[in-house]
């Protein structure tokens, strides 16, 4: 029995090439803190710090900046409503900052 398509190659197994099409809403996902040239200014700055370590060292940065959005965050809404104002601000900054540093891919799990 003849191929239904005989010129169509079968697509073999693997990984696709990283320059490949994307489809429609294909932009490119966010670098994190290593993006736009920084990685090699860490890896110049930090010669040594590489695979898990940096990994990690990254993430507990993130956490950092994860810490000074909740704290904006509770101030501006104590500056707004008072003590309540400063627990609602906290609440949503903290999970506000956590989708922003999870988008962005500062924190990689």
């Amino acid at each position: 029995m003849p191929r239904r398509y005989p010129d169509r190659r079968r697509l073999t197994p693997g990984r696709h090439p990283p320059n490949r099409f994307r489809g429609p809403g294909g932009k490119p996902r966010p670098g994190g803190f290593t993006s736009h040239g920084m990685g090699a200014f860490y890896n110049l700055l930090m010669p040594g710090l590489q695979g898990p370590a940096k990994k990690a060292f990254f993430n507990q940065i993130s956490t950092w900046l994860l810490g000074g959005i909740a704290l904006s965050g509770a101030m501006i809404g104590l500056a707004a409503l008072g003590p309540l104002g400063a627990i609602l601000g906290l609440g949503a900054a903290i999970i506000g900052g956590s989708w922003y540093v999870k988008d962005q891919r500062f924190y990689r799990p």
